[in-house]
């Protein structure tokens, strides 16, 4: 398969008219794991979406609390809400999602949202992220890997408003971040994003190296496809005790660093687990047969390969690809934890 794409930066969609009837097989899929706090008002959200031809897929990651319960009655109240019963057990957050976009595709979805536990959806999502989705197709073509995302507010756990927009408290750029971008700092929020087939396709399954499986749906979209982007909130991002990840500010992150150093050695295993998605990366487009320009396969190569440079020459070679990250001082705070990096080993050729 031959991807002609000339420029991996995103598509900026600013104006959506949510006016979308029935365009074939919608998924959602939750993954859960003890979240009975929240669980219903979340799925309440989805039942009251203005479009409302879809199929939600939960799957359970061993809650010890009430969650399977309280999907249970729902399950049995609307049968657009299935519960995923297997005997696989505790698979974590990538591997609980991994396992429901396989789900996804034995059921043969067209489309496919991914929605966290605790959130509250605006009513128009679907019908907003499907419009968009439907006019990229269009331009782009059905078979391509296309990613749809969009802003959320970020809100207290009895839903207050903390920011308007998580794109400017957490100081991201996800209208301007291409490929180079993306490889070293995901800008896409799982919870806030929606695949076509031709994405989740390529996607499964998530490899076990993956940061995270919207950071992967991501990195898949900009290289081989294109990722749209909606500057609108379309999710109020619930913050609570209990996030997996959660909303933090850039001010926080950046004293975080400077003050601590074990954020430091922290943040170094992300670059070094990054780094290593990247090779996943490379090793996908290889084996699916993907052929792209020799400057973005390039683009990825210098990446996976980053820390088996010398560490005089990183800085130097992610400048002249054109990776990192899009603020100013945070390129250069990723430079100086590079130069400290050890230097990998060449990986031996069989």
């Amino acid at each position: 398969m031959t991807l002609n794409n000339v420029s991996t930066a995103p598509v900026v969609i600013a104006s959506v008219t949510p006016s979308v009837s029935e365009v074939g097989r919608v998924v959602v899929v939750m993954a859960t794991y003890n979240g009975g706090c929240f669980i219903e008002e979340q799925i309440r959200s989805i039942q009251t979406q203005s479009y409302s031809d879809w199929t939600l897929y939960v799957r359970d990651d061993g809650s010890s609390d009430d969650t399977v319960q309280k999907v249970s009655q729902i399950e049995c109240a609307d049968n657009r809400v299935k519960l995923i019963r297997d005997d696989v057990g505790n698979q974590g957050a990538i591997g609980n999602f991994s396992s429901l976009m396989g789900v996804a595709l034995e059921k043969n979805a067209k489309y496919v949202f991914f929605a966290d536990q605790d959130d509250v959806w605006h009513p128009e999502k679907i019908a907003m992220q499907l419009a968009a989705m439907l006019e990229m197709e269009r331009i782009y073509g059905v078979q391509t890997p296309l990613l749809v995302h969009s802003d959320l507010t970020v809100v207290s756990e009895a839903l207050d408003l903390i920011s308007e927009s998580f794109v400017m408290f957490s100081g991201l750029s996800p209208a301007t971040s291409d490929l180079g971008v993306l490889l070293c700092q995901n800008q896409v929020t799982g919870c806030a994003c929606a695949s076509n087939r031709a994405l989740l396709e390529l996607a499964c399954p998530v490899p076990c190296e993956a940061r995270m499986h919207d950071w992967w749906l991501a990195l898949l979209a900009s290289s081989c496809g294109k990722v749209g982007y909606i500057p609108k909130p379309l999710v109020k991002y619930r913050q609570h005790g209990n996030n997996v990840l959660g909303a933090i500010s850039f001010s926080q992150r950046l004293k975080r660093l400077l003050f601590s150093p074990q954020r430091w050695k922290i943040q170094k295993a992300a670059i070094e687990r990054g780094t290593v998605q990247a090779e996943m990366l490379e090793m996908r487009i290889k084996i699916r047969g993907i052929e792209l320009s020799p400057v973005i396969m390039e683009q990825v190569n210098v990446y996976a390969q980053i820390l088996r440079t010398h560490f005089l020459c990183r800085a130097n070679k992610l400048r002249q690809q054109k990776i990192g990250m899009h603020v100013t001082i945070a390129q250069w705070g990723f430079n100086l934890l590079l130069s400290f990096m050890k230097k990998k080993e060449v990986k031996p050729v069989a």
